[in-house]
């Protein structure tokens, strides 16, 4: 039982010692680490413990080994959270719905200070956008996209990364969610002018209609969703 309990133990050792070296030592992204002979040497434990860390900073996104380099810091960065929440939604019957839940608290709350922080030349930004999206439609040609930097761009306003790509993050989950239901778009024209709305709302600088019509937008979603849940809890019953 001992022997089963040292090596994780000392892996994670090595672990936090390495996260807590790029911290104080204040390296950047693509800056070189020690590799893992000097680590496994400063640290007074075998290779085998500091592969099982490496192998676990990469993971959570914090290293990369470049073969025939070294090790490196990496770029900040939310894989692990996009791995965590597409299990999530796939192993959980009620995955998909909570996660639904949690974007739109997320958003809801955002843009309620989004909304007097926001720039003229964001607003124009936003306008951009919506003539882009108008042309798309009036072509039938995929407007996803613009509807991501949409709400990226608003957000912006707020300066805080770590929303913007947390919410990114959640696009990409619903993006591989595979499912027709949950996929089938509302009317492309429909969904501009909701935008529209938003975004008058937004110019207008009334953050509790924004909040209002951006709800009115989510509507459709959690429809899909509803139905989806619905589906897979038969399935499963």
């Amino acid at each position: 039982m001992k022997r089963a309990f040292e090596r994780p133990a000392l892996a994670t050792a090595v672990r936090d010692y390495v996260k807590d070296f790029i911290i104080e030592q204040n390296l950047q992204p693509g800056d070189p680490l020690p590799p893992e002979t000097q680590l496994a040497g400063d640290l007074g434990v075998g290779r085998s413990s500091v592969r099982e860390a490496v192998k676990a900073l990469q993971s959570l996104g914090i290293v990369e080994v470049r073969h025939g380099t070294g090790l490196f810091v990496r770029e900040n960065n939310f894989d692990p959270v996009k791995e965590i929440l597409g299990y999530g939604v796939r192993a959980n019957s009620t995955g998909l719905s909570q996660l639904t839940e949690l974007r739109i608290l997320l958003e809801r709350a955002a843009i309620e200070d989004a909304v007097p922080a926001i720039s003229r030349e964001q607003i124009d930004d936003l306008k951009a956008i919506m003539i882009q999206w108008e042309k798309r439609v009036r072509l039938n040609q995929p407007h996803e996209d613009l509807d991501e930097s949409f709400h990226r761009i608003l957000y912006g306003s707020l300066g805080n990364d770590m929303l913007l790509e947390m919410l990114h993050q959640f696009w990409t989950v619903f993006d591989s969610y595979d499912d027709p239901v949950l996929h089938k778009d509302k009317p492309a024209d429909e969904e501009l002018r909701q935008h529209r709305e938003i975004l008058s709302a937004v110019e207008q600088r009334d953050a509790p209609l924004a909040r209002q019509r951006l709800l009115d937008h989510f509507a459709h979603l959690q429809e899909r969703v509803k139905i989806v849940a619905g589906i897979r809890e038969k399935g499963e019953g």
